[in-house]
């Protein structure tokens, strides 16, 4: 969802989301994809290059932290195209793509850590953009718990319910 967001102010003409959660695929074009696609019913590649009139995307995100998910975003872009490794694989696995994709294609692959996120530049740019209410912050918390149910919270991340969850210091 962060990155569907910071796709919408950046510019992007066209958001496509892939993922396997309803709900998620519900958020997503509340905060500004143009097309979800259900990756157990779809062809996430052949959507996505039928969206771009053939010739593909010039950014895909991984951004669930699965590693098999590489290829698939390298597979979706345009010659010339980027994929950003955004989400954390925990299980160290690896993938497998065509190194010919990157040379004879101009493909790129860059991994992103936090967003590459440039404080002094990055933070009063989105305080503008939450301030005037092109970035929607709020929504994006689905639950807030107390700090002692933490194992509540972790629970909803493996069961992928909801969006975000805040656990809250003493809360309210």
């Amino acid at each position: 969802i962060s990155v569907v967001q910071g796709a919408r102010l950046a510019g992007a003409s066209q958001v496509i989301v892939s993922d396997p959660v309803a709900g998620r695929r519900d958020a997503a074009l509340h905060f500004g994809a143009t097309l979800t696609v259900d990756p157990m019913e779809d062809d996430v590649v052949a959507r996505a290059v039928e969206a771009t009139a053939g010739i593909g995307v010039d950014y895909a995100f991984e951004a669930a932290g699965i590693a098999a998910l590489v290829s698939t975003c390298l597979d979706s872009t345009r010659r010339h195209g980027t994929t950003v490794v955004v989400g954390v694989d925990a299980s160290m696995a690896t993938t497998e793509f065509l190194p010919v994709m990157l040379s004879m294609q101009g493909k790129s692959i860059v991994g992103t850590l936090l967003g590459d996120c440039h404080p002094q530049r990055d933070i009063p740019m989105l305080l503008a953009a939450w301030r005037s209410g092109r970035l929607d912050l709020e929504s994006m918390i689905s639950h807030r718990l107390d700090l002692s149910e933490v194992n509540e919270g972790l629970d909803r991340l493996r069961r992928a319910d909801g969006i975000r969850t805040v656990l809250e210091v003493g809360g309210s």
